[in-house]
């Protein structure tokens, strides 16, 4: 209660001010008021350091992000073209749990956080790089199995022709050599 009627005594004597604001006679350590604002200036520069430094490696972790999307993307093309994505799946897998880590690490460790976010870069470069690679090797093997199909199919078609031509005259002489001894009698 003191405090509060201190407050109201101080508006009323100095009436454009606020009850909170001291005059540098009212207090001796507004002398001092250069070290206060250069320590002010450092805690600022600090905490502005501080602010900087994880948007850096943010950006980084966006950028690690991005290339993992373009390597999911790369991904699934070699795989629509009928490639062996397994090994590249399991890489981009690799990528994507150093992301995880490097982003739980980040702010306790940022070095660590950094070498991360660069293993994770170098793996989804890795499967960008090697997914055309892939993706012609699958539809290479896809024009093989065509094209293996398509021989089987003329191979069978061929074989039912010589079937149905051959096969009565083959079935007939067999049948006139097993039963050449027999004899037709009237009834």
């Amino acid at each position: 209660m003191v405090l509060c009627a201190n407050l109201k005594a101080d508006s009323r004597e100095y009436p454009g001010r606020p009850p909170f604001v001291e005059s540098a006679a009212e207090n001796p350590m507004k002398e001092s008021a250069s070290g206060g604002l250069a320590v002010l200036a450092v805690t600022a520069l600090v905490v502005l350091a501080v602010a900087v430094a994880p948007s850096a490696h943010a950006q980084d972790s966006t950028q690690v992000r991005a290339q993992i999307g373009q390597a999911y993307a790369a991904l699934l093309k070699a795989e629509q073209s009928g490639g062996n994505v397994t090994a590249l799946t399991a890489q981009l897998n690799s990528a994507i749990s150093l992301l995880h880590q490097a982003d739980l690490v980040n702010g306790t460790d940022p070095s660590r956080a950094q070498s991360l976010y660069s293993q994770a870069s170098s793996l989804a470069s890795q499967v960008i790089q090697s997914a055309p690679g892939v993706a012609s090797a699958g539809a290479a093997s896809i024009a093989t199995q065509q094209l293996d199909l398509g021989l089987e199919t003329a191979v069978l078609a061929a074989l039912a022709i010589v079937v149905y031509v051959y096969a009565p005259r083959v079935f007939w002489r067999f049948w006139l050599r097993t039963h050449r001894d027999w004899r037709v009698r009237k009834s």
